[in-house]
């Protein structure tokens, strides 16, 4: 008898075979790719993939124009979907963004997330630092019990292109800006996209 973790395994690996990848290259390595990062957390990708040659593979994997947050993972959305309309009990939607902050000597070419107060320098002027990374905004289906679905959205961006927005607020009313040229946007767009998910899975499976 298969045990939980062989079972919970082959589920994984069926959704990766399910990415929406343009190249069965890139399709066989992205498994490969997720089992070597999973099993190093926290460590830096060549120590993760063990060698050189995985490394490189790795990077150019990334490199790739071909190769989006969407397009990885899609076999999951669309397993996601498929749990959500085969439960016919409520289901929660659960929003955040998560930060992920990396130190860089040229912060612009990752992105700006945000300032913060660093408390001030013995002469007395403020300590002001502007972080780089990469911004996370995600949506968790879960049941009532607590029972995770799976993602229903992501959207990664930085605020590159939100700089002077606080600026911009002293001389334009917020109220009067077009909800898509905002940030905040991000909580419709991932609504919509689950919604968007759940209509393919009812028509699926109905």
């Amino acid at each position: 008898m298969q045990d939980k973790t062989s079972s919970s395994e082959a589920a994984w690996q069926q959704e990766l075979c399910a990415a929406a990848l343009p190249d069965k290259r890139l399709v066989r390595r992205l498994p490969r790719l997720l089992d070597q990062l999973s099993a190093a957390p926290g460590k830096p990708i060549p120590a993760a993939c063990g060698d050189w040659a995985a490394a490189k593979a790795a990077y150019r994997f990334f490199d790739n124009p071909r190769v989006t947050e969407h397009s990885v993972l899609a076999g999951h959305f669309a397993a996601t979907a498929a749990r959500l309309a085969a439960n016919e009990g409520p289901i929660l939607i659960l929003q955040d963004t998560t930060e992920f902050i990396y130190s860089r000597a040229q912060p612009g070419k990752i992105g700006f997330t945000k300032t913060i107060n660093a408390g001030r320098y013995k002469a007395g002027q403020p300590n002001v630092l502007t972080l780089c990374g990469v911004l996370m905004h995600s949506s968790l289906a879960v049941i009532l019990t607590g029972t995770p679905l799976g993602l229903t959205a992501v959207k990664f961006w930085t605020r590159t292109k939100f700089k002077g927005t606080l600026a911009l607020k002293r001389h334009i009313n917020p109220t009067r800006v077009p909800i898509e040229t905002k940030e905040s946007y991000r909580w419709l767009e991932n609504l919509r996209h689950r919604a968007r998910g759940r209509a393919r899975a009812l028509c699926a499976c109905g």
